[in-house]
């Protein structure tokens, strides 16, 4: 995992509106929507939405997803207005740490168009090109090929799960500088879907009476210095990102160094890093607002090591890879195979091959850091979800699994569980899943449970068009399924 330097990190989508839709000067598209945001006040962002939002996404949800990009980042300057074309507005701003970011939003069609949407991420973003559908592909090779081509990476791979028969397809080399062709069973890193093996993991406690949904983190840490206001968040809680623990989703290697020294073993690792967020004010009251937090994961590594006195990379093998016999999945104390892909990422040289290990892989753990699957490993865990949301008993009781896949409303429309997001899909339906990337890859593990049907994927660079492209390949395979 890169340490570098962003507030926002990753990508945060809320509805907002513009004013209008003709040609406009410098700026005063986004300038009304900015200055809203600078207030960080509730009752102006709600009042500034009622008016002008389309109807596609509630406006609680609105106002949650908008003050959340407020809390984090204002005030924002405009810099830049890069294009307006397509219905969307494309600005490169800056936040109140001089950070830049890229603001896409984008605008319903239309004489009076009001905005669907506002995406916030990194400058690459306005870059992306047009979503592509990819609907006239006939095998999964051919598809496979075609997200990987348009993706300019090495290589792609998707898989699919229908009742436990796996079908996998494989596209493109290992690495620029290595054109062996890669393999259906070599492990991929797969980043933030690994929040989905914590909170498993702490499925399998919750099960065995060592922990409870209802278990407070000053009950499970007693001994560790906190911020009052977090003796009272649950497990359950930090597993649905409503602790109030800081994202955490960028670092800076003197931020890293401050936290935990030159400590090595893992353990005593994450329990620093657990010790520095805890006593960090929260973001938010705990309970009350949704926000994607990779330090909430964090701690819920420290607690399961707690509660079992046991490494929480050996609590992942023995509780899931072993337990479902995944022979392509490792973490990041493994030894990895040397047949397996490596990782990309674009540079003012063009692509060049990355790869990134090191002591975040170690601290963010449970949130997903080191973690790396086969696409079919990938595709077998997520059927054993899926099984469980059908009512079949496997790695988890089936009123566990629907537990951990009940969602609430994240702020933008959509849903976030424990680990999981939820969404409907404009015709395609319900669809549970989760991205990861740890900036050298992307990966797509969706859950389709009207169609019965489980689909990953995932590519060897790290990529700055949204959707992402294994979300591409992953979509077109259950529109046509």
């Amino acid at each position: 995992m890169r340490i570098i330097k962003s507030l926002l990190g990753l990508f945060l989508v809320v509805g907002v509106v513009s004013a209008c839709r003709a040609p406009v000067a410098e700026g005063s598209l986004l300038e009304e929507v900015i200055q809203v945001m600078n207030s960080k006040d509730q009752a102006t962002i709600e009042k500034f939405l009622q008016s002008k939002a389309d109807s596609s996404v509630p406006l609680v949800d609105r106002v949650k997803g908008m003050m959340m990009i407020a809390e984090r980042g204002a005030p924002f300057t405009l810099k830049r207005v890069v294009s307006e074309s397509g219905g969307q507005l494309k600005a490169l701003v800056s936040d109140a740490r001089g950070l830049e970011h890229g603001f896409v939003l984008t605008l319903s069609p239309g004489s009076t168009a009001k905005m669907v949407r506002l995406n916030v991420g990194p400058p690459e973003i306005l870059e992306a090109k047009p979503v592509r559908t990819y609907a006239g592909w006939k095998t999964l090779a051919e598809l496979c090929e075609l997200v990987r081509a348009d993706a300019k990476a090495p290589a792609l791979a998707v898989a699919t799960s229908r009742d436990g028969k796996i079908d996998i397809a494989v596209a493109g080399t290992r690495s620029l500088n290595n054109r062996v062709k890669v393999g259906p069973d070599e492990p991929w890193s797969i980043g933030s879907i690994g929040k989905s093996l914590c909170t498993t993991v702490i499925g399998k406690l919750i099960e065995s009476g060592k922990l409870k949904w209802e278990t407070k983190l000053g009950e499970v840490l007693p001994d560790v210095p906190m911020q009052p206001a977090y003796r009272e968040v649950t497990v359950e809680q930090l597993m649905q990102n409503r602790s109030g623990v800081p994202s955490d989703l960028r670092f800076d290697r003197e931020t890293v160094d401050r936290m935990i020294g030159g400590e090595t073993e893992p353990t005593k690792v994450r329990l620093l890093y657990a010790k520095d967020l805890l006593n960090r004010q929260p973001t938010s009251t705990p309970g009350t607002a949704f926000e994607y937090s990779n330090g909430g994961f964090a701690i819920l590594g420290v607690i399961a090591e707690k509660v079992t006195g046991v490494a929480y990379e050996k609590l992942v093998k023995t509780y899931v890879f072993n337990s479902l016999k995944l022979k392509s999945s490792f973490t990041n104390t493994d030894t990895l195979p040397k047949s397996r892909p490596s990782g990309h990422m674009m540079t003012p040289n063009g692509l060049e091959e990355a790869n990134f290990f090191g002591v975040l892989d170690v601290m963010t753990a449970s949130a997903g850091g080191g973690m790396f699957m086969s696409v079919g490993d990938l595709a077998r865990y997520g059927q054993a979800h899926l099984d469980g949301l059908k009512g079949k008993g496997g790695l988890l009781k089936p009123e566990t699994i629907k537990r951990l896949h009940k969602g609430l409303p994240d702020g933008t429309g959509r849903g976030y569980a424990c680990g999981w997001g939820i969404e409907t899909v404009p015709g395609i339906g319900l669809m549970h899943g989760h991205n990861g990337s740890n900036g050298t890859m992307e990966a797509q593990l969706s859950l389709f449970p009207e169609k019965g049907m489980v689909v990953v994927s995932v590519m060897n660079v790290g990529s700055p068009m949204r959707p992402a492209p294994p979300l591409s390949a992953v979509l077109a395979v259950a529109a046509k399924n």
